[in-house]
Parts: structure tokens; C-alpha cells; sequence
């Protein structure tokens, strides 16, 4: 049985951890040896549980009846990236793996992963998934799913304003914020414990109107500052402070707590993604999401990301490698991709498959997560990109507080990332 390979494969890498056998266990693993006998085995640090993740690697492996896949987990987020620092540096690199924008630099630019970029399952991804991993020309990283966030709304409060959704104009949207605060409604608040998600659509609206697909790569490359990309996108979100709508408190917000206030029925709008909506969902609310309002001269667009990439190590040769692949294929395919929606609840954006979305997120998903209008700053990033959204919220904090202004906020973004 397939279960019962997966199970022999763990006891017997923990019976020899436990021996301190590991020189042996990593021929065994060469050999297919052990439960495996026969078979191609290739290891697998996944993202998800056991639990989620082994309906597709049971179907992969009943497909496959010559590849084993030797499952290991760790916890995302930064959990998973030590534990796959930790077997890198052991020599220990899983045959396939997760790649994200915050390790695409160490794993590209140190050559621990693989070029997929001419493989048959790259064919369907979206631009937007392809750029995310794409260094150079080449692509390392096999992505599937993507998320959006946008303006969720309770329709009953706006009513109170008149208004039967979220104005797609920024001008019209503050309007509306102004006019629910004079009905003793809370119009709109936000958490400043991350980089403003309405700036950072702000800034994918620009570039994507401009045809600019490397966004703020251009910072990194030397050809642009953040003092040159940042200021204008922010002075437009910064009316929400500027005009009374908002106040200092977001920067202590969380957003459980935004969510909370929310679904109480004490708050008009705010964003959020996916991982909200069932819990919005299942209140009594008339509720709808929205793509972010268009700053002046730009479009509606949505913050959002392309999911992390499957990476094949670049040391798997011959059968290995070929293995990987097919794992890889087998997840690109329509049976891979129902099973991943399915258990592990991924949001498919690539050309050849579409997932059922609850009814008031259909818009978000077809018109802007399914044609790659989702922006997020960090993923054009090339590198120091924790250190450098931790800069940015440090600033955006001080801005919303009064103690410096937008030009510092992007100049001290410089002068980060110069000290990096």
C-alpha cells in the first residue's frame, strides 16, 4: 500500500537518526533500498501536513508505481526555511522543496536549485506566478496558486451612505469614508503592522498601467530609488490620515482584530484575503469584497502574491531528477490541481483550470487574481527582503504617528537597503 510506504520510509529514517546512521540511511535512500526496493525515491519537505498534503502524493504515487516520495514537513513560514537551511548545510537538500520570494536569492544565486524554466508544466502558470520566481531570464520555481486581497464591505452600513458597493475611484472612496463618519458609522481602519495594503496597490496599479513588469526590481538593479517609486502611491494612501478618516491607532490594530470589529457589525470596510472569508461568511452579514479603489490616474487592483514554487534541488540527477519532474507534472495536472484546491485549499490561477470561489469573491479571483492584477512589494525584492519590510513598517509606523513624513518614509528605504 502507499500508506505503507510513506510510514516505512519514516520509521526507518528515524530508527537510523536514532543510531546515528545517517551516512547509511543517505545510501539507502540512493538505492530505493528498505520499503522502496525497486523504486525511485525522491524526499519531499512539504509545505502542508501529512494530513493535507497525502491525497496527492497517494494519487501521484498510484500513477507512478516506480517513484516513492519520502515525506517531511515543516511548519511555514520561517520554520520551513531553517529546517531547509539546516539540510542544505547537512547535505541533506530535499529532492523537491518550496521556494518564496524571501529565499529565491540564497537558493538561485547560491545554484541549489534547478532551471525549469523550458519544462512542459511551466506552460499554463500566469505571468504573475512566473515573474515571482524568475531570475535572469530563467524560472526556478513552479507555482500553481496565487492570493488576492481587497476591501470587504458590510452592504447594509454603506447603504446608510448611499452607496451599493466600494467606489473604484480614490476620491469617491474617501468621499464615502467621510460621509459614513458623519453617520456615526466607522468607515474604514487598517493595520499598520505591515506595509499599507491600499499603498501597495497603489503601486502594482502604476506599474501595470505602465507595462512596467519589473516593478521595483529597478530599485535593486540601481536604475530607481525608493525615493523615486514611493512618494506618490503614498501621499494617496496617507489622505486616509491626512483627512481625518483614520487615525495613529492602526499602527496597534491587528487583523483578528480588524475582523472582529468587522463581523460585530462596528466597521464598514477593511482588507483583508481568503483567509478571512469563511469565518465572514458564516455571520449573519450582507457582505461583499472589492478590488482596491484606483488611486487618481490609475485602475482598480488588488494586493495579492503568486503561492510559494516547487524547486527541484540541483544536485538530483538521472532517475531522481526525472522523478521530481514527474511529481511536479502530476501537481500541474488537472488531477493535481483538484487536489490541491480541494485539500489544501489553493486558489488556481494557471491558464488550463479554474476553482470554484464563494460567490462574493468571484469577481477578485476572475478579474484580478486569475490575470495577475495582484501586486506585492516584497516579491520584487532581490534581496534583504525582511530586513527591508520590517524598515518599511518600522517607517510606515512613524508616518501614521506624525513623526516624519512620506519622503522620509522612502528615504530611509534607501538608506536601508544601502546598509544591507
Amino acid at each position: 500500500m502507499i500508506s505503507n510506504i510513506a510510514s516505512t520510509a519514516v520509521s526507518r529514517r528515524q530508527a537510523l537518526a536514532g543510531l546515528g546512521m545517517a551516512s547509511i540511511a543517505a545510501t539507502l535512500a540512493a538505492c530505493g533500498g528498505g520499503g522502496n526496493s525497486g523504486k525511485t525515491t525522491i524526499t519531499y519537505l512539504s509545505w502542508e501536513t501529512e494530513e493535507v498534503a497525502r491525497p496527492l502524493i497517494d494519487a501521484f504515487e498510484d500513477a507512478n508505481p516506480d517513484i516513492a516520495i519520502d515525506f517531511s514537513y515543516s511548519a511555514p513560514t520561517a520554520g520551513y526555511f531553517q529546517t531547509l537551511q539546516t539540510r542544505i548545510a547537512g547535505n541533506q537538500q530535499p529532492t523537491v522543496h518550496r521556494i518564496n520570494p524571501e529565499t529565491k536569492e540564497k537558493l538561485i544565486g547560491e545554484g541549489l536549485v534547478a532551471d525549469l524554466t523550458d519544462e512542459p508544466f511551466m506552460g499554463a502558470i500566469a505571468d504573475a506566478n512566473l515573474r515571482a520566481y524568475e531570475d535572469d531570464g530563467k524560472i526556478y520555481g513552479a507555482s500553481f496558486g496565487a492570493w488576492a486581497a481587497g476591501v470587504v464591505y458590510n452592504r447594509d452600513l454603506l447603504a446608510q451612505a448611499g452607496a451599493d458597493d466600494v467606489p473604484q475611484a480614490w476620491d469617491e472612496f474617501l468621499d464615502l469614508c467621510k460621509q459614513l463618519k458623519g453617520a456615526g458609522v466607522t468607515p474604514y481602519r487598517e493595520s499598520v503592522q505591515d506595509i499599507p495594503s491600499m499603498f501597495q496597490a497603489f503601486l502594482g496599479a502604476g506599474y501595470d498601467l505602465a507595462g512596467d513588469e519589473r516593478g521595483e526590481k529597478k530599485i535593486f538593479t540601481g536604475e530607481s530609488t525608493f525615493a523615486e517609486e514611493w512618494p506618490e502611491p503614498m501621499k494617496q494612501w496617507y489622505r486616509l490620515y491626512d483627512e481625518g478618516i483614520v487615525g495613529a491607532e492602526s499602527v496597534s490594530l491587528t487583523g483578528t482584530q480588524l475582523k472582529e470589529d468587522f463581523i460585530a457589525g462596528n466597521l464598514a470596510m477593511f482588507i483583508t484575503g481568503p483567509w478571512d472569508l469563511a469565518d465572514i461568511a458564516a455571520s449573519d452579514l450582507n457582505w461583499g469584497i472589492s478590488p482596491m479603489p484606483a488611486a487618481p490616474g490609475g485602475e482598480p487592483f488588488a494586493t495579492g502574491a503568486p503561492d510559494p514554487g516547487f524547486a527541484i534541488s540541483a544536485s538530483a540527477q538521472g532517475e531522481e531528477l526525472e522523478a521530481a519532474k514527474k511529481f511536479i507534472t502530476f501537481l500541474a495536472s488537472q488531477e493535481g490541481l483538484r487536489l490541491a484546491n480541494e485539500h489544501i485549499g489553493t486558489l488556481v490561477n494557471t491558464s488550463d483550470f479554474t476553482v470554484e470561489v464563494a460567490p462574493e469573491y468571484q469577481g477578485l479571483y476572475d478579474d484580478y487574481l486569475k490575470t495577475s492584477k495582484i501586486y506585492l512589494p516584497m516579491n520584487y525584492w532581490d534581496h534583504a527582503s525582511d530586513a527591508l519590510q520590517l524598515e518599511g513598517i518600522a517607517l510606515c509606523q512613524q508616518l501614521v504617528q506624525g513623526q516624519i513624513t512620506v519622503e522620509q518614509v522612502a528615504a530611509g528605504m534607501d538608506t536601508k537597503l544601502a546598509s544591507l
